[in-house]
């Protein structure tokens, strides 16, 4: 029992050990912890638990009450950067922007998915990794004629933005040292006021320091492009990380974004009840998110989209409590 206790305990520290490294280094090895630090946390404290259930020691006490104080940590960090609570806003009109990986390898269900997109009423729509709705943009455009990716500004059918309402302006950027074309940004007007909508695709963060690499250059085009083209902003798209990664969290702190009150769980799409939120949908001040939901079905990815019902508010304005 002592020796099982032992192995189950050196696995308990070693989990804590890689989830508790973001506190004493900024490296990028522990930024693959960092997304899952929550779950980790949970599987750490149950891993000890048995450790001390056959084998009561103080170490394995120890490392229970580790656990407990990480898990909790996450959880208070998941507010951090909530938008402030809604109110009673009347009935602002809404847009609706649907931001969907659709996985770049899943062309047999091409089809299923523009038909998705085409029925889901979204007035914009951001995709990442595109391929497959490739043979499918004639159909697209019936609905969304404006569009950034799939050959418009673009060689590759990677990234895209569609929007049923024309652009005042769009650029499509490279961000990353690996993959071209994955930020794009459009200018739309809706209502005679003009938001400005980007999707962002980055690496996973386990690829070096690549991913606070990119979103360091995100943070600079968004700030050029605002001289350009001032409005608030929505940003969405496959981050490949939780709001609890360091490096997102760096960003969301410099560029004043915000998250929904909830973030629906998109990966893994098996385990949507442990999983986490990597993909996601921030805005910035007048904006706020209405309502935010996962895709009810993956379409053959391996991640869940996200449906967004975003509103401006006037912020001279006082509005009273929702009921």
């Amino acid at each position: 029992m002592k020796t099982l206790s032992i192995i189950s305990a050196t696995l308990a520290g070693l989990l804590l050990l890689g989830l508790a490294g973001r506190y004493v280094s900024e490296s990028w090895l522990f930024y693959t912890f960092g997304s899952f630090q929550i779950q980790g946390a949970i599987a750490a404290l149950a891993i000890a638990l048995v450790a001390f259930l056959l084998h009561r020691h103080l170490v394995t006490f120890g490392l229970m009450v580790a656990a407990i104080a990480i898990g909790l940590h996450g959880y208070v960090m998941l507010g951090d950067f909530r938008q402030p609570t809604l109110l009673d806003y009347g009935n602002p009109p809404s847009i609706k922007l649907l931001s969907i990986n659709i996985m770049g390898d899943n062309a047999a269900n091409g089809a299923k998915i523009a038909d998705y997109i085409l029925g889901s009423g979204a007035d914009v729509v951001m995709i990442q990794e595109s391929a497959p709705i490739g043979p499918q943009i004639d159909r697209m455009k019936v609905i969304y004629p404006y569009r950034l990716g799939c050959g418009a500004k673009t060689v590759t059918c990677d990234s895209s933005l569609w929007s049923k309402t024309q652009f005042v302006a769009g650029e499509v950027y490279t961000a990353s040292p690996i993959y071209r074309d994955r930020l794009m940004i459009a200018s739309i007007s809706f209502g005679g006021q003009v938001v400005n909508f980007a999707n962002v695709h980055l690496t996973k963060p386990y690829f070096d320091n690549m991913h606070a690499v990119e979103l360091k250059k995100i943070r600079e085009r968004l700030a050029d492009y605002a001289t350009a083209q001032p409005g608030p902003y929505v940003l969405a798209g496959d981050f490949n990380a939780s709001i609890l990664t360091p490096d997102v969290r760096s960003f969301l702190s410099s560029t004043s974004l915000m998250t929904a009150d909830h973030e629906p769980h998109t990966w893994p799409v098996g385990f949507p009840a442990i999983g986490t939120a990597i993909d996601h949908v921030f805005v910035s001040d007048p904006l706020r998110i209405d309502r935010l939901a996962a895709t009810p079905d993956p379409i053959g990815s391996n991640h869940y989209g996200l449906l967004a019902d975003i509103i401006r508010i006037d912020p001279t304005a006082s509005y009273p409590e929702r009921r």
